[in-house]
């Protein structure tokens, strides 16, 4: 139960896994969490409940499923990509927020129930909801990157405030994560940065991109374990 009121419905075993969103600021200026791949938005003390939403997918490389399930069929559903997903492990959703650019500021824990499907890599569930989060700062200066409800213009905020907003919007525990974990979003500025905006940091991309150069993930794990020795 979280502290609004929210519950997983009783008689049921929930599943947990890991995913990660990011994060929309809603005109009450309130945060949001959304799929970073359907315009889907996670709406708080409610249920997120999973549609079919094949026609609207997108993915990074423009790519749409075809499903190869019965028109009307039940989320989730096999030989569909339906449903809402989730990582099977906490480092294998760290690894994906890692590779987006420090875009997908918030990864966590979620209860999935009703119709659950399982895969190679996690589970496809009919309903969701989050049961703790970890903010990602995506620079050495603590800042996460968010977009506008609206238009979806990137902009930065302190680490610090997201998280309580976080957890009063939600009503789950939400820790911040500094980047110390090396399966996990670094706080620095990826080479890639020099795409977009960084007017509102008061640096410029190349700058940026010159002063904190992101190392590549074997040399991080490298670094740690010898660290840790």
């Amino acid at each position: 139960m979280t502290p609004s009121g929210f519950v997983v419905p009783d008689l049921i075993d929930p599943i947990i896994g890991y995913r990660s969103w990011t994060i929309r600021v809603h005109p009450s200026g309130e945060p949001r969490l959304c799929s970073p791949y359907r315009r889907s938005t996670w709406q708080p003390n409610e249920a997120q409940v999973a549609t079919c939403g094949s026609t609207n997918w997108t993915s990074p490389i423009g790519i749409r499923p075809t499903p190869r399930a019965a028109p009307g069929h039940e989320v989730p559903a096999v030989g569909c990509t339906c449903g809402v997903h989730a990582w099977r492990s906490r480092s294998a959703a760290l690894l994906d927020a890692a590779d987006t650019r420090g875009l997908r500021a918030v990864s966590g824990e979620i209860a999935l129930w009703g119709g659950v499907l399982k895969h190679k890599r996690g589970w496809r569930g009919a309903f969701a909801y989050p049961q703790g989060l970890t903010v990602h700062a995506a620079t050495t200066d603590g800042l996460c990157f968010v977009f506008t409800w609206e238009s979806g213009q990137l902009r930065a905020v302190p680490a610090e405030e997201l998280a309580p907003a976080l957890s009063d919007v939600y009503g789950v525990p939400v820790s911040i994560d500094p980047g110390e974990d090396p399966l996990g979003p670094l706080p620095r500025y990826a080479p890639s940065a020099l795409r977009l905006p960084r007017t509102h940091l008061g640096i410029t991309a190349e700058e940026a991109a010159l002063l904190y150069p992101q190392p590549s993930r074997r040399r991080r794990l490298v670094a740690w374990l010898t660290h840790s020795s």
